[in-house]
């Protein structure tokens, strides 16, 4: 009941936000002038899965001052999880098999300036839950070149994170010391753990290009590249239900991908996209993903997407099944964290957006012209060779958007 509660109450205070701040637009704007580059989006997330339900409300606002020379956005979203996996270690916080409500809050703010075919941009992001905290940010800068056919991009972000563990006996948060810390081995005092350090940092560069091939192509290639240092495990996941999880204390992420947009010459009012991007990192992780997604414009003030992903990727080179356990008694690294086993996922997915402009021409309702609503819906089904490892099931994913400018 609490649950209910507690889920009750943070899903009315999002959707009492989110009237409130349709009641003030629907005061201040039908009396001013329509800007396009002048923007306001609401948008409810809704995740679902076996054992997981996720509700994510966000607002976002985005204002050139006076033009694009210069944009500033910000947006705040609150991510009310109304239960964990007891796989996650949802038994180790709550004491038994049962779930709880945790809240994150985040809010970001980013900055954009386009000047003589420059565009540069960064941002900093604030995140917040009971056992988390990150702080990061990030730098991009982007030059059109051969007369604005090719666009050439450059981008840098980092985060550091403080991760704690809730104690299920105190109820209180300490830090957490991942078992694999450097530190550990060679500390000296009585509790090794005081040696270690609960700071995880993440630093992720990319390097892309784009280019109009021809007036109804654009293609494109992206080089991701990602450092990450720190504490990696879920402190609550306990591996062959006895032992702390023990995942390398870095992990260096390299991703290549590219992209190609077909508008069919024929058939103006449908777009062809393709993407590919191959992951490999130095965890014996080797993934392929292929999203193919067509574009409709179905009628002046409709849009239909539609899209078919598919993920398939081997398992960590210290990841074993469970068919095969436990681990060895000497094993340095362990996991049960299914998303290090081996699995492919088939993802059909389908997106509408409505535009609101027919209705802007009635009394009262001018505000509406450039606003949109969108529904967006995924379906991921999972396919495994090792079921007891990827116990999550199919997952569903939804968002619903309202995005009008003022």
């Amino acid at each position: 009941m609490r649950l209910r509660l507690d889920l009750a109450r943070a899903s009315w205070l999002a959707l009492a936000a989110v009237g409130l701040t349709l009641l003030v637009l629907a005061a201040i704007l039908p009396g001013r002038a329509v800007r396009a580059e002048d923007r306001i989006t609401l948008q409810g997330n809704y995740f679902r899965e076996a054992s997981t339900r996720v509700l994510a409300p966000t607002i976002d606002i985005e204002m050139d001052l006076p033009d694009e020379r210069f944009t500033l956005g910000g947006s705040y979203l609150l991510d009310a999880v109304s239960s964990a996996s007891i796989a996650a270690g949802a038994a180790a916080v709550t004491g038994g098999d049962a779930v709880f409500t945790e809240l994150r809050h985040q809010a970001a703010l980013r900055v954009r300036s386009k000047l003589d075919g420059w565009t540069f941009g960064g941002f900093f992001r604030y995140s917040s839950e009971s056992d988390y905290i990150s702080r990061a940010f990030g730098l991009n800068v982007s030059r059109e070149l051969f007369e604005k056919s090719g666009t050439l991009s450059l981008a840098y972000s980092g985060s550091f994170d403080r991760v704690l563990v809730i104690r299920p006996s105190f109820r209180d948060t300490v830090p957490w010391i991942s078992p694999s810390d450097p530190a550990i081995a060679t500390c000296e005092a009585e509790d090794p753990t005081t040696c270690g350090n609960n700071l995880l940092q993440s630093h992720y560069f990319n390097v892309g290009y784009g280019h109009a091939l021809h007036r109804t192509v654009l293609a494109g290639l992206n080089l991701e590249v990602q450092y990450i240092h720190g504490p990696q495990e879920n402190p609550y996941r306990r591996v062959d239900g006895a032992f702390f999880q023990a995942h390398p204390y870095t992990r260096r992420r390299f991703a290549p991908n590219a992209f190609i947009r077909w508008a069919l010459p024929r058939a103006e009012f449908i777009v062809f996209e393709q993407r590919y991007r191959l992951h490999v990192d130095d965890w014996g992780v080797l993934s392929h993903t292929t999203d193919t997604r067509l574009h409709f414009r179905i009628a002046k003030i409709l849009r239909l997407r539609l899209r078919y992903s598919f993920y398939t990727q081997k398992g960590a080179n210290f990841w074993i099944p469970m068919t095969e356990r436990p681990y060895p008694a000497d094993a340095e690294l362990m996991t049960s964290d299914p998303k290090l086993s081996a699995f492919m996922t088939h993802t059909p997915g389908i997106q509408l957006t409505v535009e609101l402009k027919p209705l802007a021409r009635f009394r009262g309702l001018r505000w509406l012209d450039g606003a949109w609503v969108q529904a967006t819906y995924n379906h991921i089904f999972p396919v495994t060779d090792h079921p007891l490892d990827y116990y999550y099931g199919n997952a569903r994913l939804g968002s619903l958007a309202f995005s009008v400018p003022f």
